[in-house]
């Protein structure tokens, strides 16, 4: 059976549409489509984050956190089910990022999100940049600014020659962000992923060589970076830049490793450049072969199984082992589909 077919068979509601909207390229204004929609939207995960929405829009208590919590992930998780992004709580989402009201006790912004602003390392104002960018809101000063910043960390970073360039260590081996660096993180890179503003071929050149430059640069370092803000470090948004040296056995040491490193690719998948990046097109190459083989279901843990469906299922439950099968091998699909993999002939052994 192709995956295809065995997803649209055995998947719910929010699999199917998606496979059908996003790789099919179904009509989503068909009365199956629709039919379709209304049952996602029915879907007790997804109630209960719609009726809980604020009146000003907010979802959750803050701006970052996991689902139901942050604005972010409640989002996130929304678009990932299906939700259209002209739905009415989406558009009320997007007038609320936009508007100041921070006065609300629920619009709480993250632990050093300011420093991390300042330095252009993702912090609040790059948060609600890739929430709004989620939603297909582009056009504004928030999304513009952080764009900016991306481009100019892609430029800048091509001038560093090794990682003590733009990162210091100190006396008890804490490696962090030189006051003034400018490397590129995976905010920057996300958010160029599912924006368009800034796609022309001088940029996507820029893009590319900077890609290149920079894995060369971190493939053989060993340290997490992290931010210093006064006498503190801040944990920023790093982009995982061994992304190409994944091998699904690392899920035995760390039971996170696998959907971390999926849930990365899926992020990056419309980026662009990636057949002009060698260490992506390793990792993507990478998952495409776990997907023909399976292996991406057969090779897993119960606990990155567990992992997976806590950070990626759209799937109602695990009521049996389709529904496991169709939520791991949807994410692959997808993912590779978005780069550019034909993924319509791929046969289930």
């Amino acid at each position: 059976m192709l995956i295809l077919d065995f997803l649209l068979e055995n998947g719910g509601s929010s699999v199917k549409y998606r496979t059908r909207r996003d790789i099919l390229n179904d009509d989503i204004h068909s009365d199956e489509m629709y039919s379709i929609q209304k049952e996602i939207l029915c879907k007790y995960q997804v109630r209960k984050l719609l009726d809980n929405q604020h009146e000003d829009g907010w979802f959750g208590d803050e701006l970052h956190g996991g689902r139901g919590k942050g604005i972010d992930s409640s989002i996130s998780y929304l678009i990932n089910r299906g939700v259209e992004k002209d739905h009415p709580a989406m558009k009320k989402a997007i007038e609320a990022l936009l508007s100041a009201g921070e006065d609300k006790p629920y619009r709480t912004t993250f632990r050093g999100g300011s420093a991390l602003d300042k330095g252009g390392r993702g912090g609040n104002e790059a948060v609600k940049a890739g929430v709004l960018a989620e939603l297909g809101a582009e056009n504004n000063i928030i999304v513009r600014n952080q764009i900016n910043i991306s481009l100019q960390y892609l430029r800048d970073s091509l001038s560093y020659k090794t990682i003590d360039d733009f990162s210091i260590v100190n006396s008890k081996g804490i490696r962090y962000y030189t006051q003034d660096a400018h490397f590129p993180g995976a905010n920057h890179l996300n958010l160029l992923s599912i924006t368009e503003q800034w796609r022309n071929p001088e940029n996507l050149e820029l893009l590319k060589s900077s890609l290149c430059h920079c894995m060369k640069i971190m493939m053989k370092a060993e340290e997490h970076i992290t931010f210093k803000s006064n006498s503190h470090f801040v944990g920023p948004f790093n982009f995982d830049w061994k992304i190409s040296n994944f091998d699904i056995a690392d899920m035995k040491q760390d039971s996170y490793a696998l959907v971390w490193w999926l849930r990365s690719l899926y992020k990056l998948s419309q980026i662009g450049v990636v057949f002009d990046v060698p260490e992506l097109k390793t990792a993507y190459d990478y998952l495409y072969q776990l997907l023909i083989t399976q292996d991406i279901i057969h090779s897993q843990t119960d606990l990155s199984l567990k992992r997976f469906k806590d950070i990626l299922s759209i799937e109602d439950s695990w009521k049996n082992k389709n529904s496991m099968y169709c939520d791991i091998l949807f994410w692959c699909a997808i993912t590779l589909h978005n780069v550019g993999y034909d993924v319509q002939n791929i046969r289930l052994e």
